[in-house]
C-alpha cells in the first residue's frame, strides 16, 4: 500500500515537475499539490503525502523558491575586435566573416555597446575554456582578449551540437 502511494507521488511528481521558462512551477506549490489527498478507486480510501523539512534544507528550499529564473549564466568570451571610428560597423562585420570563414565551429556575434561594435566568439563556460580558445585565435587576431560575459543556455546548446 505504502510503495502504491509513493509510487503515485511519484508519477505525478513526474507530471507536474516539467516546467516552461514563462510559467515556472514554484515548490510551494507543488507542496500544495501533494498535500491534497488522493483518492484510491480500488480501495476506496484516500492518501495523503506530508512534506517535512529539517533546518537548512527548508531554508535552501526556500532560497531556491524565491530565486529569480534565469535563462544565463556567467561565462566567457574572446573579443577580437573592438572599435569606436567612423568604419567601425563595417570592419566588425568584416572581422566576423574572416573569423567565421577560419573557426566556422566556434559560436560569433557582433555587439553594440555605445558607441563600440566588438566582435566576440565563443561561449566558454569556465576561463580554462576561454584560455584554449584565445590561443586558438591570437595567431590570427593578436588583439583579442578575453572577458567575461552571461551566456545564454540556448547558445550553449547550440555550441554542443555543432560538435
Amino acid at each position: 500500500m505504502m510503495i502504491r502511494i509513493l509510487k503515485l507521488a511519484v508519477a505525478a511528481a513526474l507530471l507536474v515537475l516539467p516546467v516552461t521558462a514563462a510559467r515556472a512551477q514554484r515548490i510551494g506549490n507543488f507542496k500544495q499539490k501533494l498535500a491534497v489527498p488522493a483518492v484510491n478507486d480500488s480501495l476506496h480510501t484516500t492518501s495523503r503525502v506530508v512534506v517535512t523539512e529539517y533546518g537548512s534544507a527548508a531554508t535552501a528550499v526556500r532560497q531556491a523558491d524565491t530565486a529569480v529564473q534565469s535563462d544565463a549564466v556567467n561565462g566567457f568570451r574572446i573579443v577580437i575586435f573592438f572599435d569606436n571610428g567612423s568604419t567601425a560597423r563595417a570592419d566588425a562585420e568584416a572581422t566576423i566573416t574572416a573569423f567565421n570563414s577560419m573557426y566556422p565551429d566556434v559560436h560569433s556575434q557582433i555587439d553594440y555597446e555605445n558607441p563600440y561594435f566588438k566582435v566576440l566568439v565563443g561561449s566558454c563556460l569556465t576561463s580554462e575554456e576561454a584560455i584554449v580558445l584565445l590561443g586558438r585565435v591570437r595567431n590570427d587576431f593578436p588583439k583579442a582578449y578575453i572577458t567575461r560575459e552571461s551566456i545564454k543556455f540556448s547558445e550553449l546548446v547550440q555550441a554542443n551540437e555543432e560538435f
